[in-house]
């Protein structure tokens, strides 16, 4: 009799140290996303910086200006990597021969809005001090929703 009572104690103990080991181990498969995790909405409009990252390392509160007239894009960049030090990329949908005519002055932020807006580009920054020029998608108009269904 005091054997069987022996044998229940460890069972007893064995129950409770596996319901503490499973309690404060939880397992691995149940982590729930991070912030990481989880992707961001990106900006795809005209003139709109990207910066997933935090990569960029140049100070778009500089004021730049920029006067250039049916001259290529590539133009108007050089004049705004003269005060920021930036390197220019281009996707092969960007001709960077296209001819852009602006006359902007003011923060590098608001000179390459307006930029991008007249060439009809974006902006992804690639490094400390590298950006490259991606075709900007065009908002879409939304149609109103029909009309729900007339009741008979």
């Amino acid at each position: 009799m005091a054997r069987h009572g022996q044998i229940l104690a460890a069972i007893a103990l064995l129950t409770v140290g596996f319901a503490l080991t499973a309690v404060s181990s939880p397992p691995a498969w149940a982590k729930a996303p991070g912030t990481k995790d989880v992707m961001q909405p990106v900006d795809t409009s005209a003139g709109s910086i990207t910066d997933v990252k935090h990569l960029l390392q140049v100070d778009l509160d500089r004021q730049v200006s920029v006067d250039v007239s049916s001259l290529p894009i590539e133009v108007a960049l050089h004049q705004v990597s003269a005060v920021l030090g930036l390197e220019w990329g281009y996707t092969k949908e960007v001709d960077h021969n296209k001819p852009v005519t602006l006359t902007a002055q003011g923060s590098a932020r608001s000179v390459l809005k307006a930029l991008g807006k007249a060439a009809n580009v974006r902006f992804e920054v690639g490094g400390p001090t590298q950006m490259r020029l991606v075709p900007a998608r065009s908002a879409e108009r939304r149609r109103p929703p029909p009309p729900p269904p007339a009741k008979p």
